[in-house]
């Protein structure tokens, strides 16, 4: 249960008047820039001090480096391990009058991070699946236990999919196998095939089937499974982009049923598409050991399933490791590793074995992220490394990004389960203890703290079920003391979300500043900055505007400067009366 005593304190606080005060919005707009970058040589220096040029001109007042130089600094393979370039970069801005962000460590998107050792990813849980010692006595074989999906080559009975969406039938004519296949045609909205089915929970599960396409355009081929009482709690997603005219391809995943005892599978396509996909040889199988962490927070355990003993590692069965997620630990899926028996085991041809151990999971198959465990100790000493290193190049008035987005991997692994947090709760111990960080290794000096606002929104991803987090989100915004600054990319619950972190909800009563991150690829910089503002009306503490591009699209720059610094009034005059 969480505690309650905090919460009465900050109501008490909040009735006594020890609420933060929001001081007048800036005569004008802080104009920031998200510029990616990547500094470790002297030609990219180059292109981004003229970058930093271009910005200074357009009347830009701050960068945020979006540099994954960042997290390289510690390691010796990386150009430009001592950050020279980077830094020059960073001074040169600073020294025309321009404030600087650092980037801080990837939390949700953490594959680079992860680069450094694949085992640190968080893992779900896998319990009780099923091995048995081949007759040899010399290796432990798999067992399935999943009953089986119906129907997998569409050559039998039509009922056993759901095909209620309008260009979704069986084709007799084409197929990767046997006779026939599930074909979508010219669909003029969702077309998906869904079948019911029952899964153990805490199990790992292996998903196969063939796509075919002929003069395809739409959205990309999806496939994904989801708890059966609840469409919120996604068990896997994968998407796949097809165009055009291709042969049979392969499209294979791997997903926990986490607390699931049915799920729908689903695959298809989700909107309106030309041209011809044909879908046939659909598997399903119960699978085990793929994507295997290893690392002190994810303990490995074999036992006898009948009583529970207890099997010794190096004695019963040889040392496991799955070389596939150190070789691609974003792969959707890889043939696990299979344990081996030494001489002198006690085990014997026949006998069941049962593992309960962590696995890593894809988040997605088009960006494949990972999430890092926030809770492991060889991870908090890499983090507090990386934040040394990073201190010792950025400028005096650097301020700290803190990489906290889209976080959908979270509270799963054992050694943050036995924090005996909820997900937000957990969230938000970390977040403190990066700013805590930050603070020890630089004692006395004064750095700005800024972050995301999505992993601490109710408006955004701060909720229940957000992806594949475990438990609840809500709560997280209590890691966030007041002088943290909100990069808020909520365009679409702008008003609520601002309202949030402004202290203008009953709910969350600390009052933080704000940059509006906007624009966000809509290829209309000046419409992007006059709506947003727009949104923002009659809420205080907005301090400016951050251009956000993910497309690298800096076409915009000067206009969305502009529009920003023309609206820029209308708000002032909306909350300074």
């Amino acid at each position: 249960m969480k505690p309650l005593l905090p919460a009465l304190l900050l109501m008490m606080m909040t009735a006594c008047g020890h609420r933060t005060t929001l001081q007048p919005p800036p005569e004008t707009p802080q104009l920031w820039c998200l510029m990616h970058s990547q500094v470790m040589d002297q030609g990219s220096l180059q292109t981004t001090l003229e970058q930093i040029e271009r910005l200074h001109a357009a009347g830009y007042t701050g960068i945020a480096f979006w540099d994954v130089s960042f997290v390289y600094l510690t390691s010796a393979a990386w150009p430009d391990p001592e950050g020279r370039f980077l830094r020059k970069a960073m001074e040169h801005a600073t020294a025309i009058g321009m404030k600087t962000l650092t980037l801080g460590p990837p939390f949700g998107y953490s594959n680079d991070l992860l680069s450094f050792n694949p085992n640190w990813a968080e893992g779900f849980h896998v319990s009780g699946t099923r091995f048995q010692v081949d007759a040899s006595g010399r290796k432990l074989l798999q067992r399935n236990s999943f009953s089986g999906l119906r129907n997998g080559g569409f050559e039998e009975d039509p009922a056993d999919w759901h095909m209620n969406d309008r260009g979704v039938e069986t084709d007799p004519a084409v197929s990767h196998s046997g006779f026939a296949s599930g074909t979508i045609r010219n669909p003029p909205g969702n077309a998906r095939f869904s079948q019911k089915l029952d899964v153990t929970p805490w199990r790992q599960y292996h998903v196969r089937l063939f796509v075919k396409a002929s003069n395809y355009a739409g959205p990309p081929v999806t496939v994904e499974a989801f708890d059966s009482a609840s469409q919120k709690k996604i068990r896997f997603y994968q998407q796949t982009q097809i165009s055009g005219s291709r042969d049979w391809t392969r499209l294979d995943a791997v997903f926990n049923s986490q607390d699931s005892t049915s799920v729908w599978l689903y695959f298809g396509v989700w909107g309106r598409a030309r041209g011809t996909l044909w879908l046939d040889d659909v598997s399903v199988e119960e699978t085990g050991l793929t994507g295997l962490i290893r690392r002190q927070g994810a303990p490995l355990r074999l036992y006898d399933p009948a009583t529970g003993a207890a099997l010794q590692e190096g004695k019963d069965f040889d040392e496991i490791h799955d070389p596939g997620l150190t070789s691609n630990p974003q792969d959707d899926y890889h043939t696990p590793p299979v344990i081996t028996v030494p001489a002198g085991s006690s085990l014997r041809p026949g006998q069941m074995v049962a593992a309960d151990y962590y696995a890593a999971q894809p988040v997605d198959s088009i960006n494949r992220r990972l999430g890092v465990c926030l809770t492991d100790p060889a991870v908090a000493e890499w983090l507090e490394n990386n934040a040394r290193k990073i201190l010792s190049i950025i400028p005096p008035d650097t301020g700290i990004f803190l990489q906290y987005d889209e976080m959908r991997q979270m509270n799963s692994c054992k050694s943050c389960r036995d924090k005996n947090m909820t997900a937000g709760q957990l969230l938000a111990w970390h977040t403190r203890e990066s700013m805590e960080r930050y603070r020890r290794l630089q004692p006395g000096q004064q750095r700005a703290f800024y972050v995301w606002n999505d992993m601490f929104d109710p408006y955004a991803n701060a909720v229940d079920n957000y992806y594949f987090v475990e438990g609840t989100l809500a709560g997280s915004v209590e890691g966030l003391p007041a002088e943290v600054i909100i990069m808020n990319w909520n365009l679409e619950h702008p008003r609520e979300s601002l309202q949030w972190f402004a202290g203008g909800d009953r709910r969350q009563p600390v009052a933080h500043r704000q940059i509006i991150a906007g624009y966000y690829d809509t290829h209309n910089g000046a419409a992007a900055a006059t709506r947003e503002l727009q949104d923002a009306q009659g809420i205080p503490g907005i301090d400016g505007l951050m251009y956000t591009t993910w497309e690298n699209d800096y076409t915009q720059l000067e206009s969305f400067a502009e529009a920003a610094r023309q609206g820029w009034r209308g708000y002032r005059s909306s909350v300074i009366r």
